[in-house]
Order: C-alpha cells, then structure tokens, then sequence
C-alpha cells in the first residue's frame, strides 16, 4: 500500500444493498470519501477483487468503513462479505482507531440479520486488544425524525371518533 497521509471513509454497497439513511451522520465529517458499489454483471469474486483493488489504490488509511449489506444469506455472498470485511480492517491502523459498519434493512431476513451479527462477532474476536470496532446497524423503511410520508395519513377518518371532534371544531 502506498503512504498513507490522512484518513479516508469507505462505503461498500454489495449487490441488492440499499444505501443507508443515516450514512450522512458518518460522511459528515469525512475528508476522503470512496464508494465502491457492486455493478450489475459482476459476480461476487469479481466485485470482492474490485473492492481489494480499490483499498490498495488509496493513498490515505481507513478510518471508517460502512458496508451496506444485501439481503442475502448464501454461502457465496456471505463469504464474500467476510472477505471485504477483514481487507477493510487491514486497511485500517491496527494501533489506531477505525470502524467498520455491517448496515444492512430491518426488512430482511431473520437469516440475513442472524449472518451479519455472527460476522460481527467473528470479526470482534480477531481484534482483542484493538482500537478498531466493528458495529451493526439496521435501518428501516419509515421515514427519517418523524416525517410523514403522506400528510394525509395524519387525518382521521370518518368512522373514526376523532374526526367529529375535528369536523365540529372547524365550523
């Protein structure tokens, strides 16, 4: 790897990922931003080399890594996914601080959710005595702070007991 002269976030996406709602929070702060997303086509080796390619091109380390995670939970994928995860910490300082962030849709599976916490576990037990953290996070469909996807879902309905009590107001 060349030298590294200052610090850089990746976001990995694998294929069928989405991208996260609060990636904004981490990219806030972000010097060097890479995104490596997979290309329709590309077969899971192919886009795991990509990923290893990509790593060995920067010339800064790696400070934080999110890597948005499909729905899938075949050995291939799975695989893969470990693969990207431990090139992402070796791009990391091993005596500095880094993160990697397994984010993947609460929508998913019961398998998928299960496969990518016992990733996490395993990735956490080759780093004892590490600064570098491996964290999961989910997101879901609804919208951000609370916003509401349609205005209208926030009226009642005429069979509801609220809606009296609003119509009557307004007269």
């Amino acid at each position: 790897m060349n030298e590294k002269t200052s610090a850089a976030y990746m976001v990995v996406l694998e294929e069928g990922a989405a991208w996260p709602k609060w990636i904004a929070e981490y990219l806030r702060s972000a010097v060097n931003s890479v995104v490596v997303a997979y290309a329709p086509g590309e077969s899971t080796s192919e886009f795991t080399a990509r990923v290893k390619r990509r790593l060995a091109e920067l010339t800064t380390e790696v400070r934080i890594a999110i890597l948005a995670c499909s729905p899938r939970a075949d050995v291939e994928h799975l695989a893969a996914r470990e693969e990207i995860c431990h090139a992402l910490l070796e791009a990391m300082n091993p005596r500095g601080r880094g993160e990697v962030v397994l984010a993947a849709s609460v929508e998913g599976s019961e398998d998928a959710k299960h496969a990518i916490f016992d990733l996490a576990g395993a990735l956490c037990d080759g780093l004892r005595g590490s600064e570098r953290l491996v964290r999961v996070r989910f997101s879901s469909g609804r919208p951000e702070s609370g916003i509401m996807a349609s205005p209208a879902a926030a009226v009642p309905r005429p069979e509801h007991p609220a809606y009296h009590a609003i119509s009557t107001r307004r007269r």
